[in-house]
């Protein structure tokens, strides 16, 4: 299930860095957050409260990934 952002929230943003150093934005209300895994050359994806299922060899492509996840 997709979490929905509260109406504070829900216009499109930009990608931005957060404290724990991971990437965020919203795109149509829901918050996309990216990551380095822990240990690995990787990325992982989350759109909402659901990770996608799979690592990425870059940060855009994991980017990439959260965003057509929502389109």
């Amino acid at each position: 299930m997709t979490n929905y952002i509260s109406s504070s929230w829900q216009n499109d943003s930009d990608w931005a860095v957060s404290a724990k150093g991971n990437y965020w934005r919203v795109l149509n209300g829901i918050h996309l957050v990216v990551g380095k895994s822990k240990g690995y050359e990787s990325y992982w994806a989350r759109v909402g409260e659901e990770f996608i299922d799979d690592y990425f060899l870059s940060l855009e492509a994991a980017q990439r990934a959260a965003e057509a996840e929502v389109s």
